[in-house]
C-alpha cells in the first residue's frame, strides 16, 4: 500500500505508517547524519599534549612502528631519486608535499598498533599490514581522493616548472631554493599546493580515523571532520602547520621520518579522540 504525505510517496511494509512512525521515516537520514554528534572544541594547548602522548606511545612501540614507517621511507627515497635522476630536482618539494597528502591512509596501520597495545595484545608488523589490507572500503575511497589531489598538485607544479625553470636539473642542490629562480618556483608551488593541502586536511583529518574506528559512513565522517575543523579552526590550522613542518622537514632528512611519522600518527589518534571521544560516540551509536 502506498501513502502520500505532503506530496511524498512512501511504501512501508505494505501499509501507511502510523503517526509515531512519520518522524522515523522522514528524518532517518538526518538522524544518521548526526551519528558523530557535535565534535568537541579542541584547544590550542592540545597540540603539545597530543605530541607528548604520541611520543609516549612511540617509545612503547618503537621497533614495530619504525618498521612500518620504513616502507614509506623507501618509497619516498625511490621517488625523490627518480625525480633528480630524470632532471626534475626542483620538483622534489612538490612531490614531498603530495606524498604527505596520501599520508592519512597509513593511519590504519598505526591505529591498529595503538589499539593492540591498549588492549594488551601482541603487536607486530603483521598487525599493521593486516589492518591496511582489511581496512574499510571508504578509507580507500579517501585514499583515491588523496591520490587525485596529489596528481592535481603535481600537474600544477609541473606547469609552473615549465614556465619558471624550464630546464633539466639533475643535481640534488636544485631541490633547495638556492637561487631567485628556484625561490620563485618553490614559492608559487607552495601557494598552489597549500590550498589543495588545506582542502585535503579539512576533509581527512578526522574522517579517516572515524572510518577506521568503524563509526558512521563516508558522508557522515567527512561531514563530521569539516564540522570539527570549523568549531576549532585556529587549533586545527596550527595542528596542520605542525604536521606539515615536521613531516616535510623529516622527509628531507629521511632517516628522521622513521621516528617522526609514527609520533605524529599516534598524536593524530589522540587529536581525533579529543574531538570525538570514543565513549561518547559509542553511546550515540
Amino acid at each position: 500500500m502506498t501513502c502520500n504525505g505532503d506530496g511524498l510517496i512512501f511504501v512501508v511494509s505494505g501499509r501507511c505508517p502510523a503517526a509515531s512512525e512519520w518522524s522515523t521515516v522522514l528524518f532517518r537520514d538526518e538522524v544518521h547524519m548526526s551519528v558523530h554528534g557535535i565534535p568537541e572544541k579542541v584547544p590550542v594547548a592540545l597540540i603539545g599534549r597530543a605530541l607528548r602522548q604520541g611520543w609516549h606511545d612511540f617509545r612503547h612501540l618503537a621497533g614495530v612502528s619504525m618498521g612500518f614507517a620504513a616502507g614509506f621511507v623507501v618509497i619516498g627515497m625511490v621517488l625523490m631519486t627518480a625525480f633528480v635522476t630524470i632532471g626534475m630536482g626542483p620538483m622534489v618539494p612538490p612531490l614531498i608535499g603530495g606524498f604527505m597528502l596520501f599520508g592519512p591512509v597509513s593511519m590504519a596501520g598505526y591505529h591498529a598498533l595503538l589499539s593492540a597495545r591498549r588492549a594488551g595484545r601482541p603487536v607486530s608488523l603483521g598487525v599493521a599490514y593486516g589492518a591496511m589490507k582489511h581496512t574499510a572500503r571508504p578509507v580507500w575511497v579517501m585514499g583515491v581522493f588523496c591520490c587525485f589531489m596529489v596528481l592535481v598538485w603535481l600537474t600544477d607544479a609541473g606547469t609552473l616548472y615549465s614556465f619558471m625553470v624550464g630546464e633539466w636539473r639533475h643535481d640534488w642542490l636544485s631541490v633547495l631554493p638556492h637561487s631567485s629562480q628556484l625561490l620563485r618556483f618553490h614559492s608559487g608551488a607552495a601557494i598552489m599546493g597549500g590550498g589543495l593541502a588545506l582542502i585535503v586536511y579539512t576533509v581527512t583529518v578526522h574522517s579517516v580515523l572515524l572510518l577506521i574506528r568503524g563509526q558512521g559512513t563516508l558522508v557522515t565522517a567527512v561531514t563530521a571532520s569539516v564540522r570539527a575543523v570549523g568549531r576549532a579552526f585556529v587549533a586545527h590550522v596550527l595542528w596542520a602547520v605542525v604536521l606539515a613542518l615536521t613531516v616535510m622537514a623529516s622527509i628531507f632528512l629521511l632517516p628522521a621520518l622513521l621516528v617522526v611519522l609514527p609520533v605524529v600518527a599516534f598524536a593524530s589518534v589522540h587529536w581525533n579522540e579529543a574531538a570525538f571521544p570514543p565513549a561518547a560516540n559509542a553511546t550515540r551509536r
